[in-house]
């Protein structure tokens, strides 16, 4: 199991109130905003723990989630006709209308209260008047939650439990499949994109995405050694792993560089050392099917790549950037493979001199084809279903005016103030000492 993990920090944001003031003019109506704002702080309060029970943030996200999709879809009696919903004023301060049928389109609320929250690679924030920015937002920390959860829970000990390590998969799988679904279903809905290096850019989401799917084979990785699976299994599982991570270093070379360079150090580190396992394991394979010559040369691969992810770690932990400090190539994780490949080489240059003879060649063994077996994929996301308390007559006691363009104007833009989160410290047995691994 793989006991470090780079993550980012979890976004922040300002309180909200949910206050229409008159504009909610019922009682369901006001009840409705009391409930989002209860649900939202919860929800926040949670975010800052990754080490919560699973159960516990899944509630208070679906809880919100309905909400929240209320202030987004209109609750209207089918047979009526809904009044048109505004869209956030241009640039010349005029607002366009839209038309909307009863039951679809958007709620005459989604652009009624301003979001602000951080993003988790500049110290710049982002503010909208969009319901769905906030769907944005808290899934994108949902998403985070799910990996530093997964973090927290694989790193706790040296040898995690079998159920354990499903959670963990699991975790890291929902995570992949929540950015997936921002990217997918929610950005292009928004009236406004910003700029790059922010969250909403589709590099850094489609990047967290591979990221997760990548770590979640990890998981399959460690399970297949474990289980003493065949080597060729672990080397292509291995190979495929490497090459996730390796997209997701792609994904983030539009990026502006001081953004994402510590970042994109982990990514490449995790790209190496699972390039390294997979020379290892091949050179295993080969060596079976009595190929010595080529052994030898995939195991002295397997060295340089390994040597390579080595720098890698402490160029990473000398790298300034987003996410917390780490020493990966101090980690039990990481140390362990280096002997290993080590070992495997010696012996197969024994066995060649020995019995085979066999001359050893300049061009790299080629790695086994695509993995038919464990690859990971991304957990379709489902979002909730409105709250049961969204009714028609909930939404028809709001009474929105249309938007005013210089309060707009006013509102005002404070910086969320940075989320406290509960550290994580990552397990070492094999050291008397700390790992040097800590999430953020």
């Amino acid at each position: 199991m793989a006991h470090w993990f780079h993550r980012n920090p979890i976004k922040a944001t300002n309180a909200i109130t949910f206050d229409f003031g008159s504009q909610a003019s019922t009682p369901l109506a006001r009840n409705i905003c009391s409930e989002a704002r209860s649900a939202r702080s919860n929800l926040l309060t949670i975010f800052a723990d990754p080490t919560r029970d699973l159960s516990v943030l899944t509630d208070a996200a679906e809880k919100y989630l309905g909400i929240l999709k209320g202030f987004v879809e209109p609750t209207t009696d089918p047979n009526a006709k809904s009044p048109p919903a505004q869209a956030p004023s241009s640039e010349n301060g005029e607002v366009e209308s839209m038309e909307v049928s009863s039951g679809t389109g958007d709620s005459k609320l989604r652009n009624a209260i301003k979001f602000t929250w951080s993003n988790t690679l500049t110290e710049k924030h982002s503010s909208q008047h969009d319901f769905v920015f906030e769907q944005i937002n808290i899934l994108f920390n949902i998403a985070l939650w799910h990996t530093k959860h997964a973090a927290a829970l694989a790193g706790s000990k040296e040898d995690i439990a079998e159920d354990d390590a499903k959670v963990v998969h699991k975790c890291l799988r929902s995570a992949a499949g929540i950015f997936n679904y921002i990217d997918e279903k929610l950005t292009v809905k928004l009236f406004e994109r910003s700029g790059d290096g922010t969250d909403l850019d589709p590099n850094i989401i489609k990047a967290y995405c591979q990221q997760c799917t990548a770590e979640a084979q990890e998981v399959t990785v460690a399970r297949a050694i474990e289980m003493k699976h065949t080597s060729s299994l672990i080397s292509s599982l291995a190979f495929e792993t490497g090459k996730q991570f390796k997209m997701a270093d792609n994904s983030l070379k539009a990026v502006e560089e001081n953004l994402v360079q510590k970042w994109r150090k982990y990514l490449q580190l995790k790209a190496t050392f699972y390039l390294s396992y997979a020379h290892c394991y091949n050179g295993q394979t080969l060596l079976a099917q009595d190929k010595c010559g080529e052994a030898v040369r995939a195991l002295k691969e397997s060295k340089s790549q390994f040597e390579k992810a080595d720098e890698l770690g402490r160029s990473y932990t000398a790298t300034k950037g987003a996410g917390k400090s780490a020493k990966p190539h101090e980690h039990a994780f990481f140390r362990r493979l280096g002997p290993q490949v080590r070992r495997t080489l010696e012996k197969v240059e024994r066995e060649n001199g020995f019995i085979y003879f066999q001359k050893v060649p300049e061009v790299i063994p080629e790695l086994p084809a695509k993995a038919t077996y464990g690859l990971a994929s991304p957990v379709e996301y489902v979002m909730p279903n409105k709250h049961e308390d969204w009714t028609a007559e909930t939404y028809n006691g709001f009474k929105i005016s249309k938007p005013d363009p210089e309060k707009r104007e006013k509102d005002k833009d404070d910086a969320p103030k940075p989320v406290k989160e509960v550290p994580v410290n990552q397990t070492d047995k094999e050291s008397s000492s700390s790992s040097g691994c800590t999430i953020s």
